[in-house]
């Protein structure tokens, strides 16, 4: 029995190795001997490993199944299992994810050397222009925070701090590290109707306009980024067949949107990731001059204004020290809830045109946050505080005589700044400006005062080269000129979102009594002013 045993394998070994010299005689035809060596045939295979090279999309669909395998392994476990069996599951569901292990650390380097090629590349590339290199740079961040489970607010500051891929994508891996130290040690399983829609939501997202990474879609969306409307909902209410006329696709529609299908869900779930990315990439002037504060509910925030820490002074032979007060002040912001509804007609829902909803859809990031800007300084920029004065007054030694923007105007705006006191009437450490805002009939003077160019003599030398940013807004209609500090240095106003809703939103319903479907766009937002030294005005001339 044995005998015949190694006869069969010794068959099967020839006949596999006759074979493969049949299919690559080329890589033995320069052998001598005919009784191939061991090592030639190593050689073929060192020389054309490059041809089972696996793609990044196949490790990454390898990872997947690694992970279904680990959670279908741990889910064997059972009350009444023995505890050596309890044991061997246990031990080889370590194996499995030890492997899952090892696999990410090589997805992750070849994601490496796939970003060091498209920096390479667009390096290599001179008609790429810094609006596109910024716009794939958003997209790259916005899908990797989305992944790895970050928060809005986190994502929308490394897009408007120009944080680096490489950065961004090692606070991802620290961020999903932290989340699996402080995960308890039962499982979550995410079941096939899940992990399906989320497919489906990521892959309709991209047909409506979001931004698409540089790496692609996910493998599972991939599958569907043909799908329209029509498909998403049939599969949701599980119909049969294709619909073979424009009453069947109403049906469909009708069932998947009073059911307790996915539709909606998906259908909702695409819009919100397409109105996210693109109001991500919108970039507000406000944001460069207030500071970020979210609020819990939507009663009045008071924000207090403490005074300085009080003077230290001499301790005495008798040891005793003084006490000091502090000084508050208190301005009252409130965060309000906005919304806009639109309908999607019943004819555009049969036509399954996609393209008239992402047309639809196309400017409203950029809408909503130019609702945010308008708001502002429509409602913030110059409101009055709690002294009953305006921001920018007399009073506040912070509005300057009509001057056109030059050296001397913007000095005299500087030294106000820095003479400010504190509410106990201490100067301030330090209220340098870092941005001159303008209107865009002033731009072009402001771009002018900070240019560099080589001076002629001492007296020509532009001491502001390099000092300020100059910014532009459409909101400033006349000839007014204004001096801020860095916000993380001092701001006189505060903007934030309700807690938990760090971005515009979309709720999709069927109304009764009509047809098609009603979409409304949500936005929770507030602003104010709450401190007046930390900027400077001048009307301009």
């Amino acid at each position: 029995m044995k005998t015949h045993n190694v006869l069969a394998v010794a068959c099967t070994l020839a006949i596999a190795f006759l074979a493969f010299v049949a299919v690559t005689p080329s890589a033995f035809a320069a052998v001598p001997d005919p009784h191939v060596s061991l090592s030639v045939a190593g050689d073929f295979f060192t020389n054309h490993v490059h041809h089972f090279a696996v793609t990044l999309a196949a490790m990454r669909a390898d990872l997947d199944k690694l992970t279904q395998r680990a959670a279908a392994k741990i889910a064997e476990i059972t009350d009444d299992m023995s505890t050596d069996a309890a044991r061997a599951i246990e031990d080889e569901h370590k194996t499995i994810l030890a492997e899952a292990d090892k696999l990410r650390g090589e997805i992750k380097q070849k994601e490496e050397e796939e970003a060091a090629a498209t920096r390479s590349q667009q390096n290599q590339n001179p008609e790429l222009t810094p609006e596109a290199v910024a716009a794939s740079r958003a997209a790259d961040i916005l899908d990797i925070g989305t992944r790895a489970g970050m928060a809005t607010d986190a994502i929308q500051q490394a897009i408007r701090n120009n944080v680096t891929l490489d950065v961004f994508r090692a606070q991802a891996f620290d961020h999903m590290a932290g989340r699996q130290q402080r995960t308890s040690p039962s499982r979550v399983i995410t079941d096939e109707r899940e992990t399906r829609r989320n497919a489906r939501i990521e892959a309709l997202s991209y047909r409506l306009g979001a931004p698409i990474p540089a790496a692609g879609p996910s493998a599972a969306a991939r599958g569907h980024m043909a799908d329209g409307l029509v498909a998403i909902a049939a599969e949701a209410v599980e119909y049969r067949g294709y619909p073979r006329n424009a009453r069947d696709i109403e049906d469909i529609f009708t069932r998947a949107a009073h059911t307790t299908s996915d539709f909606p869900v998906i259908m909702e779930g695409a819009i919100n990731r397409t109105l996210e990315g693109r109001y991500a990439l919108a970039q507000p002037t406000y944001r460069r001059i207030a500071r970020q504060r979210n609020f819990r509910d939507f009663r009045p925030h008071t924000v207090l204004k403490t005074g300085d820490f009080p003077m230290l002074k001499q301790v005495l032979e008798d040891g005793e020290i003084k006490y000091g007060t502090l000084t508050e002040g208190k301005e009252t912001l409130q965060v309000l809830s906005y919304a806009r509804a639109i309908s999607v007609s019943r004819q555009l829902m049969i036509n399954d045109d996609l393209g008239a909803i992402q047309d639809m859809l196309s400017s409203y990031g950029t809408t909503v946050a130019l609702f945010e800007e308008i708001t502002f300084y429509s409602s913030a920029f110059n409101a009055k505080l709690a002294d009953g004065q305006t921001v920018f007054h007399a009073s506040h030694n912070n509005l300057g005589s009509a001057a056109a923007i030059d050296i001397d105007p913007v000095s005299l705006g500087r030294a106000a700044m820095a003479k400010q006191k504190s509410l106990d009437g201490n100067p301030l450490l330090a209220n340098a400006p870092a941005i001159i805002l303008t209107g865009p009939d002033t731009i072009t003077k402001a771009e002018k005062l900070v240019a560099s160019f080589t001076p002629a003599t001492v007296a020509t030398v532009n001491i502001f080269s390099g000092r300020l940013t100059p910014i532009d807004t459409a909101q400033i209609t006349d000839t007014a000129w204004y001096l801020f500090p860095n916000p993380e240095a001092g701001s006189n106003y505060r903007w934030g979102y309700l807690e938990g809703y760090e971005a515009p939103r979309v709720r999709i319903e069927s109304p009764f009594g009509r047809q098609g479907m009603a979409m409304s766009v949500e936005h929770d937002f507030g602003c104010g002013a709450t401190d007046y030294r930390y900027g400077f005005k001048n009307p301009g001339a």
